[in-house]
């Protein structure tokens, strides 16, 4: 079967599906970055099978762009009391350094 490629930001989602043993649709996914080497790929091993064709590469689509959304597009989680404590540190750092005893 031909493989479907979708074009998702900056990443390549390419679905391959395929007919298993018992004659169900599955997709394997594979995700690159432009069109690179694969950031991931994703065998037909644990994943639900399918009457159609299509269903298989919406599926495979689906979740190719759920992947890339939670695993690579994912922002760092923000503290600000984490970058406070940063500050505090670097603050506290400087006047050390510089002799003077901090809070004075």
């Amino acid at each position: 079967m031909p493989a479907c490629t979708v074009s998702y930001g900056e990443f390549e989602i390419v679905v391959r599906p395929e007919t298993n043993e018992r004659g169900a649709w599955v997709a394997s996914v594979s995700v690159s970055r432009g069109t690179g080497t694969p950031v991931y790929d994703r065998p037909m091993t644990i994943q639900p099978e399918w009457l159609t064709e299509e269903e298989a590469i919406r599926d495979g689509v689906e979740w190719g762009s759920r992947f890339v959304d939670h695993e690579l597009n994912a922002q760092p989680p923000h503290s600000d009391v984490a970058e406070r404590s940063r500050a505090e540190h670097w603050f506290r750092d400087v006047e050390e350094s510089r002799g003077a005893k901090p809070g004075t």
